[in-house]
């Protein structure tokens, strides 16, 4: 009889930033996932965490080197464990390209937390689950940067406090430095005489004191970036951004860093003209006909009317013909509408998942009643040490050293509570966020600023939206809306939870 050999695996770890290091949930992931394999006789050859690195990028040190563990045939690896998905990818793309290269090792990518295997509902879960893992990532980031820009406008420098600087707490504005800001406005004045080469200067500031924060020497190159930098007269310029009166205190003052620009070229900071026109989201389409981009332009009439219209450049295309920018993207509109899953078919996948995922996670239900009975009983122990104490079987020192004990168990107890909990409700939570966007595709689409709008399209769509002349198609959605559009509509013979799971596995 051939013998069954035992399935094998590695696990990867991985908090947000090394901020969130100490304290944080690694121990909780590692044991977790440890469980997980366990349960289903998974044997696990090695653990990779990674201690703050961003999942924006597969620039990962622990995450590189699990890769090429998993990647070699002799390791014999079958599955690649991650506590949630956002753990192991926040980019779409990295997530199928790293995804198709463990395909091929023949390693198949598993979450503790979240119902993805090779079944059919489980890839289309995967799918969404990491693409509005990309999404939420993007949309929160460029919320980061209006708090941002609105703290530069009031005249607050957000990031790392320049060399003569520093900042006196978290959050706070900066503030000159004593001894290098002194240092930093004599290199000023000195500059303004016209008598040093930036080198000169250099050793001439270095002779008096001033140093780096890594305790060097400066360099040519740092007193030249210091000489054009107008933070140091309390002016905030940033690519891209504009130019803010900063509300810290200056090291030198306007007429000197003028005077030390003069004969200089004064634009320290051009932002590159985008290519980008926020007028025209759609730019970027394609003629269903003849392949070509279509893309969007503005005339003015003898009236002096602006005309803003979309087109493509093929004039021998049948399709090629200016259509005014409102019709062309009501027609867009129309097209998201039509592809909105219906609340039946939400009400149906979600039903389907959350049954999946329950049936998987039972155990996490199971684990937190445990947990909550030995907590009972930790406190009838506590109670026992404290009726001790008062009968005198206990002096002050054992006393004091029991209830410590046993309170750090209660403890860790209710962490372990508080954790499993937050699995139970999980899964509906991502389901109720996917679905945010998904049951409003259009309204989401026409709110959206201009790069969440071609965020989202990306989304909705794997491939160049196409337009044939008279409406929008693609010959690729993304899974939540393909499967809806294969199974969702009138035609569809989903009838309950368990039926669906027949239909996805045809």
């Amino acid at each position: 009889m051939e013998k069954i050999l035992q399935k094998t695996a590695i696990i990867y770890c991985r908090v947000s930033s090394k901020d969130q290091v100490e304290g944080t949930s690694l121990d909780t992931q590692e044991r977790m996932a440890k469980e997980y394999a366990d349960k289903r006789d998974i044997k696990v050859l090695k653990v990779y965490v990674e201690r703050g690195e961003s999942a924006k990028t597969a620039d990962r040190t622990e995450f590189n080197k699990a890769l090429t563990f998993c990647t070699d045939k002799r390791n014999k690896v079958n599955y690649f464990i991650v506590y949630k998905i956002d753990r192991f990818a926040r980019n779409q793309e990295d997530h199928a390209i790293v995804r198709g290269i463990l395909k091929r090792a023949g390693v198949e990518l598993r979450s503790v937390t979240e119902p993805i295997d090779q079944t059919p509902i489980g890839r289309a879960m995967e799918g969404v689950l990491s693409v509005f893992a990309e999404f939420d990532n993007n949309v929160r980031t460029e919320r980061t940067k209006g708090g941002m820009l609105e703290r530069l406008k009031q005249g607050v420098w957000v990031w790392q406090a320049p060399l003569g600087y520093f900042r006196p707490y978290k959050g706070s504005n900066i503030v000159p430095e004593v001894d290098r800001g002194v240092l930093i406005s004599l290199a000023f004045e000195e500059w303004s005489k016209g008598l040093y080469t930036f080198q000169s200067l250099a050793d001439y500031i270095a002779d008096r004191g001033l140093k780096t924060r890594t305790g060097k020497r400066p360099s040519s190159q740092l007193i030249e970036k210091i000489l054009r930098n107008p933070i140091y007269c309390g002016v905030i310029k940033i690519d891209g951004w504009g130019e803010f009166d900063g509300t810290f205190e200056p090291i030198v003052s306007k007429e000197l860093f003028t005077k030390c620009q003069k004969g200089e070229n004064h634009a320290i900071h051009v932002a590159a003209r985008s290519a980008n026109n926020a007028l025209f989201p759609l730019r970027g389409c394609k003629c269903s006909s003849c392949g070509g981009s279509i893309t969007g332009s503005t005339s003015t009439n003898r009236k002096k009317h602006k005309y803003s219209y979309y087109h493509h450049v093929k004039h021998a295309c049948e399709n090629s013909r200016s259509i005014p920018k409102e019709n062309f993207e009501q027609q867009f509109v129309e097209y998201l509408e039509d592809i909105t899953p219906n609340p039946k078919y939400e009400k149906l996948f979600k039903a389907v998942v959350v049954d999946n995922w329950k049936q998987n996670y039972q155990k996490y239900y199971e684990a937190s009643n445990r947990t909550r009975k030995e907590i009972d009983h930790l406190e009838q122990e506590r109670l026992k040490i404290f009726d001790l104490h008062r009968s005198g079987k206990y002096t002050d020192d054992e006393f004091l050293e029991q209830k410590q004990i046993i309170n750090e168990s209660i403890n860790q107890k209710r962490l372990l509570v508080q954790e499993q909990s937050v699995e139970e409700l999980d899964m509906d939570a991502v389901l109720d966020y996917v679905f945010k966007y998904v049951r409003t595709t259009a309204k989401t689409w026409i709110e959206a600023e201009y790069p969440e709008k071609l965020r989202f399209q990306k989304i909705v769509c794997k491939e160049k939206i196409e337009f044939d002349g008279e409406k929008f198609r693609t010959a690729k959605l993304s899974q939540v809306y393909a499967i809806n559009q294969e199974y969702g509509g009138e035609k569809s013979c989903l009838v309950a939870p368990t039926r669906i799971e027949l239909v996805f596995s045809h």
